[in-house]
């Protein structure tokens, strides 16, 4: 995979800044497991227990740069070929003085992932380019706003692959005390490579050696609202809406592992979130959260027969409600390394028109951070 030009640029600038005398450089290696009941979030509830290894690098040549890096290799028990490798790379850089009511981010992204044989049409490599602006308004208000470029190849599919144009806008407030309220604006414009389609009968067929770009529009608001409750106990609430901006007539060619789809987040609705963050005294560290999403998702083909190659059209509403905990401890050794051990429980109940899609989910997983 190439490079983009914007990504390259900002390397060079990172590798010409001069290291100052605080250069830092930060390891970590995870290590973890668990299980999960439902590993492709439909009614066939297939699960299955799996492993994490990996490694993240961040190096701080200034106050002003950082390059990152990171690595994970997830190894499932039976389903071997779902086993996936990881693998992302950022650099960020802030031109702007620290004393500056104006700052501004620079940042770029590649990443990859990589699945055994019978799911290697997921595999897929990406970059990211783009640009963050703050403005200081007041010592507790502040404007916000981003673009970015984004781009995803499935390389091993003739369609799904895709590339958007993101923005945002939006200002952060704490006012009466503590209490903080973030408003966000999104418009997201997607490109997606497509099959072209014909109607057989009450089915569909893929024309042979034909393809198309299908082009849909995001546009979403986000109100969150956070403040702590005490000295050890913080909460956050959030809503959200997002309304698609596509042809009546468009469809898509869907996937039956759906998590992995390329359109799974053509979606339309309606979302609400909560949190709360709970420090003990004894350095544990718990975390709770609530959520609910309402979607209406663009029309999808589904493969019906493969042997035949026939195509049937649903259209799918689900209304999805999670609930999570986080257990955590920092953990200070003698050599003055830090590990952290914690346990993560998260239940997922799925309810849609489609009634393939129609789930529960269980996962439970125990992980270990080192810091090297």
């Amino acid at each position: 995979m190439k490079l983009s030009s914007p990504i390259v640029i900002l390397i060079t600038l990172l590798v010409l800044m001069a290291p100052g005398l605080n250069a830092e450089v930060v390891t970590e290696a995870i290590i973890g497991g668990g299980y999960q009941s439902n590993l492709f979030n439909d009614s066939n509830s297939i699960g299955d227990q799996y492993v994490t290894f990996g490694t993240d690098l961040k190096y701080y040549p200034s106050a002003s740069a950082q390059f990152s890096g990171a690595a994970r290799y997830n190894v499932f028990a039976t389903y071997g070929d779902l086993s996936n490798l990881v693998g992302e790379a950022s650099v960020t850089i802030i031109p702007t003085s620290e004393l500056s009511a104006l700052t501004l981010a620079l940042g770029g992204n590649l990443s990859m992932r990589k699945f055994g044989t019978i799911y290697e049409l997921y595999d897929q490599v990406g970059s990211t380019v783009g640009a963050d602006i703050s403005y200081r308004l007041t010592q507790r208000t502040h404007l916000q706003s981003s673009i970015s470029y984004l781009n995803n190849r499935y390389i091993n599919s003739d369609f799904g692959s895709n590339h958007s144009i993101d923005l945002s806008t939006g200002i952060n407030a704490t006012i009466m005390g503590s209490n903080a309220i973030a408003v966000r604006l999104d418009y997201t414009r997607r490109f997606f490579d497509q099959p072209a389609l014909t109607q057989e009968g009450t089915g569909y067929a893929l024309l042979a050696g034909q393809d198309k770009t299908e082009t849909f529009g995001v546009t979403g608001i986000l109100v969150r609202f956070s403040r702590p409750l005490g000295e050890r106990t913080g909460m956050n609430l959030s809503i959200g809406s997002r309304q698609l901006h596509v042809d009546n007539n468009l469809t898509v060619l869907g996937y039956t592992i759906d998590y992995l789809s390329p359109w799974a987040d053509l979606w339309e609705g309606v979302s609400f979130s909560g949190n709360v963050k709970h420090y003990f005294p004894s350095q544990l560290v718990t975390e709770l959260s609530l959520a609910y999403y309402d979607k209406n998702f663009v029309d999808v083909v589904e493969l019906s027969d493969v042997t035949s190659e026939t195509y049937w059209q649903d259209a799918r509403g689900d209304q999805l409600t999670t609930l999570s905990l986080t257990i955590s401890r920092p953990i200070s050794l003698q050599s003055g390394k830090m590990i952290i051990p914690s346990f993560f429980l998260d239940y997922r109940n799925n309810h849609s028109s489609a009634r393939f899609f129609d789930y529960e989910d269980i996962r439970a997983s125990i992980s270990l951070r080192i810091y090297l």
